[in-house]
């Protein structure tokens, strides 16, 4: 999102501490959702580097997201979509942050077009330099997900001038749990033959992002690639996406999020793609989706939620899905959750890496999504 939108602050809503933190995955390539490779190292084994760089205050950084605060001074974090974001004076900002991959982030300056940043083999990176002298606004967004690397944030320094407070903006929330469509994963590829890698992989946008920022919502993306709602890509059933929905780092069991700290307007559940790369699901999916509906409205009472599915499924085996999810909709008898069916992709849009949404098809599925909560909460 652009800097001028500003983040809820470390002292808010959007914090939380972990034990620690370790990441595995595998790499499939195919048609369908798809796993992907993890050779980053563990979290628990990122460097606690650049600490020349004097940590800023943190009541006056804003993040959004999920952050493991068990060292508080230093927030690790792993989601995609994870931003952090301040205000300053002076000519110039630069960021301190250990990484235990090679991430890549957007970098807004104040209402510019973004920059890229890629993380790993440094510590310390310059955000911006030879501003006018003044105050400027600044956000890092992480662009790729967990298995990636998780993050350490360091603190920021302000060139000639220091960190100042700026408020939070927003009255609305969004929740976004999903996969490698959530994720972004190829959205920036060329077509669909390429394979998995960071650089083609961005959140920032993917369909969630881009219906925030119409709007004007705050959002995170509870996201991981390769995993279903009740079996992943690969047909395992171990840590699906409602488990991973528990943790503030994705591929740590002992992440425990306090969901406390964090209330959504709105949740957006899309899985299913990966449930079905093994063929029909059937009823388990089901009786999972019913679980996770009920699980949801404990945890968020007020929230609406969408029962989202599109767009990698053919359209057969969207509509058998389809059924599923409208009747574990019926069986929770919850008269606060929609279903958002989408137009399953058929290349006119092309295609990003692995088969995988384009800009163009992501934007179309934010454009519908928008609309859809236009409609159901009249934003």
């Amino acid at each position: 999102m652009r800097a001028s939108a500003r983040w809820v602050s470390v002292s808010a809503l959007l914090v939380s501490g972990c034990a620690s933190c370790s990441q595995t995955d595998t790499q499939t390539s195919s048609p369908a959702d798809t796993g992907v490779p993890n050779d980053a190292s563990t979290a628990s084994d990122v460097v606690d580097a650049a600490m020349d760089v004097a940590p800023q205050p943190l009541e006056d950084v804003h993040f959004i997201g999920r952050f493991d605060t068990t060292d508080p001074k230093h927030p690790l974090f792993a989601f995609p979509g994870t931003a952090i974001s301040t205000r300053f004076t002076g000519t110039g900002i630069d960021v301190a942050l250990a990484d235990s991959g090679k991430n890549w982030f957007d970098v807004f300056i104040d209402n510019g077009a973004p920059t890229l940043l890629q993380t790993g083999g440094k510590t310390t990176f310059t955000l911006a330099s030879n501003l006018a002298m003044g105050t400027h606004d600044v956000t890092i967004i992480k662009r790729t997900e967990g298995f990636v690397g998780s993050v350490r944030f360091n603190g920021f320094t302000p060139k000639g001038g220091v960190i100042v407070p700026s408020p939070f903006p927003y009255t609305r929330r969004i929740e976004m749990i999903g996969d490698s469509i959530t994720c972004g994963y190829g959205v920036l590829g060329v077509n669909g033959m390429c394979p998995f890698s960071a650089d083609t992989e961005s959140e920032n946008v993917a369909w969630g992002a881009l219906a925030s920022k119409q709007l004007n919502a705050a959002h995170t993306a509870i996201a991981y690639s390769g995993r279903g709602l009740y079996r992943n890509f690969d047909g395992t059933l171990t840590n699906p996406m409602t488990q991973m929905w528990l943790r503030i780092v994705p591929d740590d069991p002992k992440s425990a999020w306090d969901f406390a700290r964090y209330t959504p307007d709105v949740v957006v559940i899309d899985l299913g793609t990966n449930d079905y790369a093994q063929g029909d699901p059937g009823m388990p999916y089901q009786q999972a989706y019913t679980a996770f509906l009920k699980k949801l409205r404990a945890t968020y009472p007020s929230a609406h939620l969408v029962a989202a599915l599109g767009v990698m499924l053919g359209v057969n085996e969207q509509a058998v899905l389809l059924g599923y999810v409208q009747s574990a909709i019926t069986a929770t008898g919850d008269a606060n959750v929609s279903l958002l069916a989408m137009t399953p992709q058929d290349g006119t849009d092309g295609f990003g890496c692995d088969f995988h949404p384009s800009v163009a098809r992501q934007q179309k599925m934010a454009a519908a999504l928008v609309a859809h909560l236009k409609q159901k909460l009249n934003w």
